[in-house]
């Protein structure tokens, strides 16, 4: 006997059964309405704010996949090139390319949003076949594997802090950097159409790969997107340092130097931010990757010639990238004093990757010429817009070092670095300096220590020598140094593996020293997941906290509302000049920022009076100033802001302006009443 399973039909005609269902459908709605209409789970603006990060996530993603494509058309395929190694030179092609085809399209006037719409559109609709091949690349080489504990560990490790610095990227710019010139330029050359001379910012004539695709980010979606493409730099270089590991080292070496480098508490920071120093240690590592490949195989042209163009990249980041052509240099003239065979071909390969480099670079150090007279500007021998008196405050942020504090300088920038302050400004992992000289315990007959070493260490030196040449004393800053983290972490990664040549029945120091490494990780992950709270990007991109309130909230010295007092109260026909302030990128193009803290006292020095100060802001049409009240507050007798600049700025402020916007002890904004 069947049992009853508690269903009762409707009896009667099929008539009766619809009503009944059509009821329960209408009631159930009715409910619904009526309780999601008082109590709605959403608003519109969280919708809306969604969806513009998920716009954010598809335009970068697409972007990435664009630049892949590029990048894998100019490079052609490679004998038995395995499958990461040649999307990552990919990637960094295509992306070196996207920049220099927004650099000519500046330089002739065509930085319009349509326009950049229309040519990406188009360039994927050219390039889908190679845009198909390189995802059922990336198909087949996703193959899982049965990995160990410290694998699972390390693999988690990467892929929680790619997941936190994702996040924390998807909210806008508060950073120092980014608001004075590595989005200030951008935005400037995309109101005006094209890139032009800024003669208020002085940062704006350095090498602008990474700013290029800052540009073409804003054209196309805005600046969180900017965010995303110094991300993508800091995730392809721990995936090079993988790969690179991968082809010339066993064991866990490959990803632990990832780990290692992800480490890096700045490194990971700053991924998040519009900076440029992932994309240099990315171009350099990278460089280095192909030139290797060029020694290894010289049959094998494409990678020198392929060396050279990166390396041309990386001098197209910064300044500082022409490190790359000296560790070239040294790699070469290693391995030919080494083999002591093949001397013109040696030769005709250094001389032929510095020209490739050069070539490449040359279009930003042109630019340079052309607008400053300097193709290094400021540096060495001034130029446009530039005299004693503004180098004497450039010159005044560096510091004094004796030969003991630079032989202690790797103690020092490892347990007192700190990011944000003036101590070296940058945090990193205490694993470097704790674990590399273990390597005199080990055995070091691997082929690929002497050139990570030359790599490494002549980046070093380089990196103390810039910050004294510069400046004339020391302006050392450890972000600057992260291309030098690339080849240690490989070398630190292989000394942990060889510890295995010390263990003993009774004691295994490199379980000992892998069970702290462990605790460092975790702890690392806890200090990020800290980190992240106290960020909040959640509320920004799930739409419960405006662009507004967020910037308020990262920008708490009063920074931002006097900024956007600026733009809301001030008549558009208003220029306002600052006083000891270089962020200007919330301010709209009628402010003038102070970006070498000096632009008083080239006034006074080039006026000396009262009246010739206020005669000169009433040619260049400058109707409000706004004051730093609180660095004016902490400059003492010994700064480049003499006593009679300080004596004639006071009497400036009683004589001539007039209070609109005070926030005591941060920020005035005042009238000027000639």
């Amino acid at each position: 006997m069947r049992e009853d399973d508690g269903r009762r039909p409707v009896k009667g005609r099929p008539a009766k059964w619809l009503l009944v269902v059509v009821l329960s459908i209408l009631w159930t709605f009715a409910v619904y309405l009526g309780y999601y209409t008082v109590h709605k789970p959403f608003t519109a603006s969280i919708v809306l704010a969604v969806l513009d990060r998920a716009a954010d996530l598809a335009i970068w993603t697409t972007l990435l996949l664009l630049a892949a494509a590029l990048g894998r058309r100019f490079l052609g395929r490679g004998a038995q090139t395995p499958p990461l190694e040649e999307l990552l030179f990919s990637i960094g092609l295509g992306l070196g390319i996207l920049s220099l085809g927004t650099f000519l399209l500046g330089m002739i006037g065509m930085l319009n949003r349509w326009v950049f719409w229309t040519l990406f559109v188009l360039l994927l609709a050219i390039h889908v076949r190679d845009i198909r091949a390189i995802l059922r690349d990336i198909r087949q080489a996703w193959k899982w594997k049965r990995a160990s504990k410290l694998s699972l560990l390390l693999a988690s490790f990467l892929c929680l802090t790619f997941l936190f610095a994702l996040v924390s990227a998807l909210t806008p710019p508060a950073e120092w950097d980014a608001l004075v010139y590595h989005l200030a330029g951008p935005k400037t050359y995309a109101n005006e159409g094209r890139v032009v001379w800024v003669p208020d910012n002085f940062h704006l004539n350095f090498p602008a790969l990474t700013e290029m695709l800052f540009t073409c980010s804003i054209l196309l979606k805005g600046d969180i997107l900017a965010h995303l493409i110094h991300l993508t730099y800091g995730a392809l270089t721990a995936l090079a340092i993988y790969s690179f590991s991968s082809k010339h080292f066993t064991g866990q070496v490959p990803l632990l130097a990832s780990a290692l480098f992800a480490s890096i508490p700045t490194a990971v920071t700053i991924a998040t931010w519009a900076y440029v120093d992932l994309a240099l240690a990315f171009y350099m590592f990278m460089a280095f990757f192909a030139l290797m490949n060029w020694l290894d195989a010289r049959t094998e042209r494409r990678w020198l010639f392929l060396a050279g163009i990166l390396s041309g990249m990386a001098m197209s980041v910064k300044y500082t990238g022409v490190t790359v052509l000296v560790v070239s240099s040294g790699l070469v003239l290693f391995r030919l004093v080494k083999q002591r065979t093949h001397y013109r071909q040696h030769v005709a390969a250094l001389l032929a990757l510095v020209l490739i480099g050069l070539l490449v670079a040359g279009p930003w150090y042109c630019k340079n010429a052309a607008y400053t007279g300097n193709p290094v500007y400021p540096y060495f021998f001034g130029g446009r817009n530039w005299n004693d008196l503004r180098n004497e405050w450039l010159t005044s942020i560096g510091m004094r070092m004796s030969p003991l504090g630079l032989l202690v300088l790797p103690w020092d920038i490892t347990v007192l670095g700190t990011q944000g302050t003036e101590a070296f400004d940058a945090t990193i992992s205490p694993y470097f300096l704790g674990l590399l000289p273990l390597i005199l315990f080990v055995r070091r007959n691997h082929r690929m220590l002497v050139p990570l070493s030359i790599f490494a260490l002549t980046t070093y030196v380089l990196w103390i020598a810039a910050g004294a040449a510069t400046y004339s004393t020391f302006v050392l800053r450890t972000r600057i140094l992260l291309p030098c983290f690339a080849p240690l972490s490989i070398l630190t990664a292989y000394v942990v593996e060889s510890l295995s040549q010390l263990d003993r029945k009774a004691f295994s120091l490199q379980r000992f020293i892998l069970m702290a490494l462990g605790l460092g990780l975790s702890a690392n992950v806890v200090s990020q997941c800290l980190v992240f709270l106290a960020h909040d990007p959640l509320r920004f991109i799930a739409g419960m906290e405006s662009r507004e309130s967020f910037l308020r909230r990262h920008l708490p010295d009063g920074h931002y509302e006097a900024l956007d007092y600026i733009n809301a109260n001030l008549p558009a026909s208003t220029q306002v000049l600052f006083f000891w302030e270089p962020r200007s990128y919330y301010c709209e193009d009628r402010c003038k920022p102070d970006v070498v803290f000096d632009n008083f006292s080239q006034l006074a020095s080039e006026y000396g009076d009262l009246y010739g100060i206020a005669k000169a802001l009433q040619r260049e049409e400058t109707s409000h100033i706004l004051i730093n009240e609180r660095w004016l507050s902490l400059q003492s007798d010994s700064s480049p802001f003499s006593a009679e600049h300080r004596r004639l700025f006071d009497e400036f402020v009683e004589r001539y302006l007039q209070p609109v916007y005070v926030d005591p002890g941060l920020y005035g904004i005042y009238e000027i009443v000639y």
